[in-house]
């Protein structure tokens, strides 16, 4: 048997969380100005004006079905941008759920890798070199867009972003 993955997302107030399975590729999820992942379209409704940022993003691996141990997970941004006036910060380890926030995230601090890290860079249960061996999710990836006044208004790139995991 092999392990399923699907991505994971959580939203809303820390004391009651709307969570979700995002599934596996196409458009999950949009960087906006509103704190939702349920539907990935409405970022025309909420965007983020030049000089301002989005929400974070908490994200999560999600692993189901039958495997022996999951681990060494690597996140990176394996295709967009990059775009004048934009950077998105993420971060990795954090292994309890915050309120999203729009000013200048404490946790989202590094930018996203644009090439597969050598060594894992997703920690699970706090620990870059843990693993599950049953069902269960990967520690938060937390990401947030942060512009500048010289962002170009409309549209930014689409991005593409990557997780892999060693399964034994």
């Amino acid at each position: 048997m092999a392990a399923t993955f699907q991505w994971w997302g959580e939203y809303g107030d820390v004391g009651s969380p709307t969570t979700a399975d995002l599934g596996v590729s196409g458009n999950l999820f949009n960087f906006k100005t509103f704190n939702s992942l349920a539907s990935a379209a409405d970022y025309t409704s909420y965007p983020i004006s030049a000089g301002n940022n989005s929400y974070e993003v908490w994200l999560k691996g999600h692993y189901t079905g039958t495997f022996n141990k999951v681990q060494n997970a690597k996140f990176w941004k394996s295709n967009g941008g990059p775009d004048d006036g934009i950077s998105i910060k993420w971060a990795g380890t954090t292994t309890a759920y915050d309120t999203p926030v729009t000013t200048g995230s404490t946790l989202a601090t590094a930018d996203v890798p644009t090439a597969s890290p050598g060594s894992a860079n997703v920690s699970f249960g706090g620990d870059l070199g843990g693993s599950i061996t049953a069902a269960g999710f990967s520690d938060f990836i937390i990401m947030q867009m942060q512009t500048t006044t010289a962002a170009a208004a409309g549209d930014t790139s689409t991005y593409t972003f990557t997780l892999t995991y060693d399964e034994n």
